[in-house]
């Protein structure tokens, strides 16, 4: 009778590309296009910023036309990024309010922590994901809401140069990602929806403008600092000089990763 050896199985690779932070984003990737409350919160963030800039829009033209003296023009672009700010971001907060803390309202978290069970490498996919599809939004985002604002304001809008308008572009899209950054880190600190767009929104908009209303300057220069001012030094429609773009996007990276390094210290010390 022959004497047959069996060679023990050689173990198998893993599949590159499977694993790790791309196998994360691949995930997060197909739960993000997977739903339709991803395009509904896409074009609502267009359509807000549309509708903004031609309510404002009209309403200067308006208001120029019957004025005795006359009124300067309302810049295009002013226009375009107040709109961003008062309307299309909390549309962006919708969006990253679901990709993060919807997980928690459904219990579905628990099934991705068992996939992805590393957790700085979960919420660090969610933003790698996310960040690139609404700065691309921004860059489309733009061009509607500039159009739509210089269409409104008709004769009394002011020129507007093509590099200015690619400036706007970029400043819009960079701030639709940083808040999308930071919601995503709210949402894992707070683990609710309806907490993490009533935060998101107190931070975005409520608390600069409620700090910004106090008589005291202290207060004031400390409004300046939270993430909606300076998105709105990024995009040049600020009302105060305290700082240029550069230093307001720098300040738009900290609170993101402030906002994330907040909600990963709550994923390693609470059970999902």
């Amino acid at each position: 009778m022959n004497d047959t050896t069996t060679a023990p199985a050689a173990p198998v690779a893993p599949a590159r590309g499977r694993g790790g932070l791309v196998g994360a984003a691949a995930a997060e990737w197909t739960k993000l296009w997977g739903v339709r409350s991803t395009w509904v919160c896409l074009a609502s963030t267009a359509a807000l910023v549309v509708a903004y800039t031609v309510i404002v829009g009209v309403s200067a033209r308006s208001s120029t036309a019957q004025a005795s003296g006359g009124e300067p023009p309302t810049d295009p672009l002013a226009n375009l990024g107040t709109g961003v700010v008062f309307m299309g971001q909390f549309a962006v907060l919708a969006l990253a309010t679901m990709v993060i803390a919807s997980e928690y309202a459904t219990g579905s978290i628990r099934g991705t922590l068992q996939c992805v069970p590393v957790r700085h490498r979960m919420l660090l996919s969610k933003s790698v994901v996310l960040v690139p599809v609404l700065f691309v939004t921004g860059l489309v985002v733009a061009p509607l809401g500039l159009g739509s604002a210089v269409a409104a304001l008709g004769d009394v809008a002011d020129p507007v140069t093509a590099g200015a308008s690619v400036r706007q572009a970029l400043a819009v899209g960079g701030y639709l990602g940083a808040v999308g950054m930071i919601s995503v880190g709210i949402g894992a600190a707070v683990r609710s929806v309806a907490g993490t767009i009533t935060v998101g929104f107190l931070i975005l908009l409520v608390l600069p403008m409620t700090l910004q209303s106090v008589s005291v300057e202290f207060v004031q220069k400390a409004a300046d600092l939270l993430p909606g001012p300076a998105g709105m030094a990024l995009m040049g429609v600020s009302e105060s000089d305290t700082y240029g773009p550069g230093a307001a996007a720098a300040l738009l990276v900290f609170w993101a990763f402030a906002a994330n390094a907040a909600g990963y210290w709550v994923l390693r010390n609470r059970d999902a």
